[in-house]
């Protein structure tokens, strides 16, 4: 079938702010940063209030256009969920997963527009979706005369179902019927949560029957589905893209060395960061060979030291009422005018003017 296959103390005290702060992104949830970059351009990436909220949470333009970052997929939900409830977004998956068009998704969109089959579509999106993110899993499996297609949360925040069911399910729908020339009106979408308020409009993005209050988050499609032929197949395409992905996929599979994990350590720690020499230590390689895997990445070592200094010092100043100096001591700052300058340098401003600006923000 597919690689995806399935069968199916007593005293409460107050966290202090190392606790706040290695809070943070400890999931090691992540999305491409092509792919947050959709998601950036989805919700009008022209728009100043979009760039400026994206820049609060840590994810400036440089970050978004450097192929090799990944991206916290918390800074990420966190951005989205300040846009949605500023602009009253209720129906906020169904938005941005009608404009999430197969063909602006990078390697795995040209792999899935280029299959021979909608079963060869289907089947690769499966194989090469961890390429782009992982806060979520897409399976695929057969059961009787249906193949099935299921979205699989991996992160546990009940806020976030609605819109990554309705983002990822719609995105899969709309590919499939790209890729076919034909309206799925076969399918039956069923939705792991009760129907909301705006559950009327779900039909005027479905093609076929919809169900809420289920188990799980699923597609079900007729077998035979699978057999159909895709009218934008091209060999020589999709030889090129399986080649590209197939090579990125086992990076990722062979690689514990990820960025990933360099920001994964580096957020444990954020008083006591490892050096470069200590990274070296602990993957046992050379700096050296850390600085060319860094550079392989898009990155280096001050980059993501200051990068995870940003996510953390901005979400305390979002978050907490602590002081400047508290937040700048818990960073490993033993002076804060060093750390002052450092975070003018990070989001052109100083802590202070930031912290008003996100009250501001919050109070309209």
């Amino acid at each position: 079938m597919t690689d995806n296959t399935t069968s199916k103390p007593d005293a409460k005290l107050e966290p202090t702010l190392t606790q706040t702060l290695r809070s943070v992104g400890m999931g090691g949830y992540f999305v491409s940063s092509h792919y947050a970059n959709l998601v950036f351009h989805t919700l009008d990436g022209s728009n100043q209030e979009v760039r400026d909220c994206f820049e609060r949470h840590g994810i400036t333009q440089e970050i978004l256009e450097n192929p090799g970052n990944q991206i916290e997929f918390e800074a990420l939900y966190e951005a989205i969920f300040e846009l949605i409830e500023k602009w009253h977004m209720k129906d906020a998956g169904l938005s941005i997963g009608t404009k999430m068009h197969i063909s602006s998704h990078g390697t795995i969109g040209m792999a899935v527009i280029s299959a021979t089959t909608v079963g060869q579509a289907i089947k690769d999106a499966a194989k090469y979706y961890k390429t782009a993110i992982n806060f979520c899993d897409l399976e695929v499996f057969y059961q009787g005369d249906t193949v099935i297609i299921e979205i699989v949360e991996n992160y546990n925040n009940p806020a976030l179902t609605s819109i990554v069911a309705e983002a990822m399910i719609l995105t899969v729908q709309n590919a499939l019927e790209f890729v076919s020339g034909k309206k799925l009106t076969c399918s039956k979408v069923i939705f792991g949560y009760p129907p909301p308020d705006y559950a009327e409009d779900y039909k005027k993005y479905f093609s076929g029957e919809i169900e809420f209050s289920g188990d799980r988050h699923q597609m079900i499609l007729p077998k035979s589905v699978m057999e159909m032929r895709c009218i934008t197949a091209d060999e020589h395409i999709h030889r090129l893209a399986e080649e590209q992905l197939q090579h990125r996929l086992q990076e990722i599979r062979d690689n514990n060395m990820t960025v990933q994990h360099v920001l994964h350590l580096m957020r444990k720690s954020p008083a006591h960061m490892p050096t470069l020499e200590d990274l070296a230590s602990l993957f046992n390689v050379s700096t050296r060979t850390m600085i060319r895997h860094f550079q392989a990445e898009g990155t280096n070592y001050r980059q993501l030291r200051d990068r995870v200094h940003t996510e953390l010092a901005t979400d305390a100043l979002r978050n907490t009422d602590h002081s400047v100096e508290a937040i700048a001591l818990d960073l490993g700052y033993q002076d804060t005018a060093s750390f002052r300058r450092a975070f003018k340098r990070w989001c052109g401003k100083s802590p202070s003017a930031y912290r008003a600006e996100c009250r501001d923000a919050n109070a309209t």
